[in-house]
């Protein structure tokens, strides 16, 4: 067994898929964001004389919309946040040593 040391991370690609990881979490998240907004906006059936139909769109749109922007602060945030920590991490292992993996 080979045992290597990780001494550096490029903060872009680190970037980049710290970027992919958040966005398809929050794509996730915001999809069941969207069911559940769909849902509660056709509850207003309850509502006597509501337009059932014009709630559950109304919720839809609003969590789709929802999900586009989740995705997209997702994996911009991801991106910055993914940069600055490979930034520290290449400090910090420049002054104490990376992490050590073993390969097989």
């Amino acid at each position: 067994m080979a045992t290597q040391t990780i001494a550096r991370v490029d903060p872009v690609q680190y970037g980049k898929v710290m970027a992919v990881i958040l966005a398809v979490v929050y794509l996730i998240m915001g999809l069941m964001l969207t069911l559940f907004m769909g849902f509660i906006g056709s509850m207003a059936a309850a509502i006597p004389g509501a337009n059932t139909a014009a709630f559950a769109g109304a919720g839809l749109v609003g969590g789709l919309i929802t999900t586009v922007v989740l995705v997209i602060t997702g994996a911009v945030g991801g991106f910055i946040v993914g940069a600055i920590g490979a930034v520290i991490y290449n400090f910090v292992a420049g002054k104490v040593g990376g992490i050590k993996i073993d390969l097989v």
